[in-house]
């Protein structure tokens, strides 16, 4: 749906910010645009998702006045803790 289209667009410019109106663009090509606002609804959902998968990682940021943008997690995130050898 909607929301997977959005992250793959927020994956394909990666650091850079997105306007609403590049989302709705995006989505809808121009054609029967809904309000700006459902974008903002459209990204509440899908931290919410990401969240739930990356035990609470927030990968979008907003930019305020600007719009979202897809950041890489705290580099602990990725690697996560250390394994304990011989413990």
């Amino acid at each position: 749906g909607k929301e997977y289209q959005m992250l793959e667009l927020l994956s394909l410019r990666k650091g850079t910010t997105l306007t609403k109106e590049m989302f709705l663009n995006h989505l809808y090509g121009g054609m029967d645009e809904p309000e700006l606002k459902i974008i903002d609804v459209f990204i509440c959902k899908l931290r919410k998702k990401l969240s739930e998968a990356t035990d609470g990682v927030n990968y979008i940021e907003t930019v305020w006045g600007r719009g979202y943008v897809l950041r890489d997690p705290e580099q602990g995130a990725i690697t996560g803790r250390p394994l304990a050898i011989g413990a």
